[in-house]
């Protein structure tokens, strides 16, 4: 017992001599200096209207989107029994827009709930790729001047551009509801993998209508919000 514990300390004073700087002066109470300038960066962002709880949901949007697409990419794969070991798969040179309807585009071989069920989801991967596009790619809107939002493809100098114009506001409540749209899309193509080899996979697939349904009006309505927001019905 008393080789073990000399063991352990020596273990202990290896591991303590190794930690990086950042870890060391954590230990000692102090904020390492590149928390110290992450939080001055957050606390300017929030001073742009963009608050912890925003900034918090556009990561969590961000992973949960990074799922869909990497799952996507996979179920298109089992949809065509594509063998992708040591060759480059059809799917990398095809951009998310392109994967996103090869998804309708393959999905026959499923029952016609299912694929009623892909086909709106389909569409709201469409709508919220958009929104999520603006977000990652857009101008930063500050909400003393309208936001907090961004806009992608600006024409703020006269410039020509080859895709239109479109915005993405954001605050929590919009953002639970790209996240919660997001997570459903999710849901799909985990089914759809399943439900082309797994036996009674596919009732798992078509119970998922209602919550598409939910989904595709949700995406629409985060990539059309400030059309609906001059419609006098909204």
């Amino acid at each position: 017992m008393g080789g073990f514990r000399v063991l352990c300390r020596s273990v202990c004073s290896i591991v303590r001599a190794q930690r990086p700087t950042a870890l060391v002066e954590s230990t000692e109470n102090q904020m390492p200096p590149h928390r110290e300038r992450s939080a001055r960066a957050m606390e300017r962002l929030a001073s742009w209207g963009f608050s912890l709880g925003v900034l918090q949901r556009l990561g969590g949007f961000s992973v949960a989107w990074g799922l869909f697409e990497t799952q996507l990419e996979a179920a298109l794969w089992v949809l065509t029994n594509e063998k992708v070991k040591g060759v480059r798969p059809s799917t990398d040179k095809i951009p998310i827009s392109g994967q996103i309807q090869l998804l309708v585009k393959h999905s026959n071989q499923l029952s016609p709930i299912a694929q009623r069920v892909v086909t709106k989801a389909s569409d709201a991967a469409t709508d919220l790729m958009e929104y999520r596009h603006a977000i990652m790619h857009g101008a930063l809107i500050p909400a003393a001047v309208g936001g907090p939002s961004f806009i992608r493809n600006p024409r703020w100098h006269g410039e020509q551009r080859a895709r239109p114009t479109h915005d993405a506001h954001v605050d929590e409540n919009l953002l639970d509801l790209a996240i919660d749209t997001t997570w459903v899309l999710c849901q799909v193509v985990f089914s759809v993998k399943s439900a082309v080899v797994e036996s009674g996979a596919m009732k798992s697939l078509e119970s998922l209508a209602q919550a598409v349904q939910r989904a595709e009006s949700q995406a629409n309505e985060l990539r059309h919000l400030s059309d609906l927001m001059n419609c006098e019905k909204y």
